[in-house]
C-alpha cells in the first residue's frame, strides 16, 4: 500500500513535470527550427576554379572564393578560399585543388573550403573538430547573427554522372563533418534553366496584352525568350568541363546529357605550353597565365583569314597583335595589357592622317562659306557705290596718301603673321614629336623593368579547340557537335523547342564572339527547317546560382528535393546506395 500511496503522493509532481513540456510543447519548438532551417538556405556551385555561394534570402549577389587550399613556403599556415587572396604575392604559394575533371577527389581540402564558406556566411559549424579549427584572422561575416549548422539547409550545384563513391563522400562532409541539417543536389544545367524559364514569365507578363506583331517586342532579343514549350537546352562550359544538358520542365533529359572534356583548364594548359616554347619559361605560372587567358583570348569568327591575315603581316602590326605585361609582385600584383610598339605608332600615324583630314575638310566648308558670303557682300556693296559715287570721289582724292600708308604698313604686318602660323604650325610638330620620344623611353625603360609576353595567334587559336578538339589529337567533336547529338537524342516533337532555346552559362561563355561562334557553327549543323537562337545572359558565371536561388524559394521546394540529416543516416544504415537515397532529385525530377 505503501508503494501504491507514494505515487498517488507524487501524481501532482507528476503532472508538473508534464505540464512543463505543455507549456513548451514540441510544436512551438519545431517552428522556429523549421523557420530556421528554411531562412538559412546556403546555395553553393561548387566550381572547379571559383566557388560561387551566398544565403537564398539575401538580395546581393553571389560572392566567389577560389575553391583550393594554399600553402605559404616554410610555413604549416594552409590559407583556404578567400584567404587566398589576401595574400598579396600569391607566386610562390603552393596551391591544393579538390577537383580533378569536375569531379571531388580531395575530400580534406573541400571540407577545408566548405568550412570557411560557412564561416563566411556566418554559420557554426557543431563538430568540435572543426569548430575550434581557426583559420586566419577575423572573419567578415556575410550576415549579422550566427546559425549553427544543424539549422542550415544547404543547396549544392553538381555535376551530371557523379560516381557513386565521390557522392557518398560528399554527403558523409556535409552531414557528419559539418553537421548541415538538410542538403539538397541538384544540377547547375537545371537551375540555370529555371532562371531562364523564370526570366522569359516575367518578360511576358510585362507586355501582357499587348500586341505580339509589336515592333519592340520582335526587335529584342528577349522576345524568345520563353516560347511557352517549357524547354532549354543548357551548354554548361566551365573550368574542368563542357556540358550540354537539354531541359523539360526544368528537368534534365538525362540520356540527352552529352560531355565534351574541355574546359578552361585545358586552354590555360595549352597557352602556358605555347608561350614557354616561344618566349619565356611559364610552367610554373599557371595563375598568371590563367590571367592572361581571361584577359586577351577570344573566339574567332574566320579562323582561316584570321591565320591568313597573321602570315601576310609582320608580327607586331598584326590587328590582334597584344602584350601581356608581367606583374612583378614587387610593385604591381597582377599583369596589364599593351599594344605593341609598332602597331601603337601606326594607330598613332592614322589617328594624326584622320585628324589632318578632319581638319582640311573644315578649312575647305569654311572656304565655301566665305566663299558664298563675299559674293552677296561684294553684290551689296556694287548696288551701294553706284549711289554713293559721287560723294565717295572727293574722299578718295583726299585720302589717296594715307591709304598708300597703311596698305605697306599692312604689307609689312602680313608678313610676320605667316611666318607666326608657319612657327606655330612646326612647334606643334615638334611637341608632338618631342612627346612621342618621351613615351617611346619610358615604354622602353617599363619594358626592361617588366618582362612582356607578347601573344598573337595564341589569342584565337587556343579557344579554338573548344569548337575543332582534333586539333589537339582527339577524335572527339566540337561544342555544336555535342549540341546536335544531344538535341537528337531527345525526343521528335521538342527538337525544334530545343534549337530555339539553346542557354550558354559557364566561365568560357564569357569570351568575345564565343556566342555568335556557336550560333553559327549550330546553323551549319541544325536542320534547315528549326530556327537556331541563342541566349548569352550579362553574367554566365552567376546564372545557375540565381536560377537555385528562385528555385529554392517555392513553397514545395524542401519537401520534394531536400533529405535531412536523420533521415540520411537512417537509409545508410539500412544499406541503400545513392541511387536509393537520391533517385531522381539531382536531375529536378520531382517525385
Amino acid at each position: 500500500m505503501a508503494t501504491t500511496k507514494e505515487p498517488a503522493k507524487k501524481e501532482p509532481a507528476k503532472k508538473a513535470t508534464n505540464a512543463k513540456p505543455k507549456a513548451t510543447s514540441s510544436q512551438p519548438k519545431k517552428k522556429p527550427t523549421e523557420n530556421t532551417a528554411t531562412s538559412t538556405t546556403c546555395i553553393i556551385d561548387n566550381g572547379g576554379w571559383q566557388i560561387k555561394y551566398g544565403i537564398s534570402n539575401n538580395n546581393s549577389k553571389p560572392s566567389t572564393m577560389p575553391n583550393c587550399t594554399a600553402r605559404p613556403p616554410h610555413q604549416l599556415t594552409v590559407l583556404a578560399g578567400d584567404e587566398i587572396l589576401r595574400m598579396k604575392n600569391r607566386s610562390q604559394l603552393v596551391y591544393n585543388h579538390s577537383l580533378e575533371r569536375g569531379m571531388i577527389v580531395d575530400g580534406s581540402t573541400q571540407c577545408e573550403v566548405w568550412t570557411r564558406l560557412l564561416n563566411v556566411c556566418g554559420v557554426n559549424i557543431l563538430p568540435s573538430s572543426l569548430a575550434n579549427n581557426n583559420k586566419g584572422g577575423g572573419l567578415k561575416k556575410m550576415i549579422a547573427t550566427n546559425v549553427n549548422s544543424n539549422n542550415v539547409q544547404v543547396v549544392l550545384l553538381v555535376p551530371p554522372f557523379v560516381p557513386s563513391v565521390i557522392s557518398e563522400g560528399v554527403d558523409k562532409i556535409l552531414f557528419r563533418e559539418l553537421g548541415v541539417g538538410r542538403v539538397v543536389k541538384v544540377l547547375g544545367g537545371c537551375m540555370a534553366a529555371v532562371r531562364y524559364l523564370e526570366e522569359g514569365r516575367a518578360f511576358r507578363s510585362s507586355f501582357d496584352g499587348k500586341a505580339q506583331n509589336n515592333d519592340d517586342l520582335k526587335s529584342g532579343e528577349t522576345y524568345w525568350i520563353n516560347d511557352d514549350t517549357k524547354c532549354c537546352c543548357v551548354v554548361d562550359s566551365g573550368h574542368s568541363f563542357t556540358h550540354v544538358i537539354p531541359t523539360r520542365s526544368e528537368a534534365a533529359v538525362e540520356h540527352a546529357i552529352k560531355r565534351l572534356d574541355i574546359g578552361g583548364k585545358v586552354l590555360t594548359n595549352l597557352l602556358k605550353e605555347a608561350v614557354t616554347y616561344r618566349q619565356w619559361n611559364m610552367m610554373d605560372e599557371y595563375h598568371v597565365v590563367n590571367d592572361a587567358k581571361e584577359q586577351l583570348c577570344f573566339i574567332s569568327q574566320e579562323f582561316n583569314e584570321d591565320m591568313k591575315h597573321a602570315r601576310q603581316t609582320r608580327r607586331g602590326l598584326r590587328k590582334f597583335d597584344r602584350e601581356f605585361l608581367l606583374p612583378d609582385f614587387v610593385n604591381t600584383f597582377q599583369g596589364t595589357v599593351q599594344l605593341p610598339m609598332p602597331l601603337q605608332m601606326m594607330r598613332e600615324l592614322e589617328e594624326d592622317k584622320r585628324q589632318q583630314l578632319n581638319k582640311e575638310k573644315e578649312k575647305a566648308m569654311k572656304r565655301e562659306n566665305n566663299a558664298a558670303g563675299s559674293n552677296e557682300n561684294v553684290r551689296d556693296e556694287i548696288g551701294n557705290d553706284l549711289s554713293d559715287q559721287p560723294k565717295q570721289k572727293k574722299k578718295r582724292n583726299r585720302s589717296k596718301v594715307a591709304d598708300e600708308n597703311v596698305e605697306s604698313e599692312q604689307d609689312e604686318n602680313d608678313a610676320p603673321d605667316v611666318e607666326s602660323d608657319e612657327e606655330t604650325e612646326q612647334q606643334r610638330l615638334k611637341r608632338v614629336k618631342q612627346m612621342r620620344e618621351q613615351e617611346q623611353k619610358r615604354r622602353e625603360a617599363e619594358a626592361k623593368d617588366r618582362q612582356a609576353l607578347a601573344l598573337s595567334v595564341e589569342r584565337f587559336a587556343v579557344p579554338e579547340v573548344l569548337f575543332t578538339p582534333s586539333d589537339l589529337g582527339l577524335d572527339v567533336g566540337g561544342i555544336a557537335d555535342a549540341i546536335v547529338e544531344s538535341i537528337n537524342a531527345c525526343d521528335a516533337t521538342v527538337r525544334a523547342a530545343m534549337y530555339h532555346n539553346v542557354l550558354l552559362v559557364g566561365g568560357n561563355a564569357k569570351m568575345p564572339g564565343f556566342k555568335n561562334r556557336v550560333e553559327t557553327e549550330l546553323r551549319k549543323l541544325a536542320p534547315t527547317q528549326y530556327a537556331v537562337r541563342v541566349f548569352l545572359p550579362e553574367d554566365p558565371l552567376s546564372y545557375a546560382w540565381e536560377g537555385a536561388k528562385i528555385f529554392s524559394q517555392r513553397p514545395d521546394f524542401r519537401e520534394k528535393l531536400s533529405i535531412d540529416r536523420v533521415s540520411w543516416e537512417s537509409m545508410k544504415k539500412a544499406g541503400a546506395d545513392q541511387q536509393d537515397i537520391w533517385g531522381d532529385r539531382i536531375y529536378n525530377k520531382q517525385p
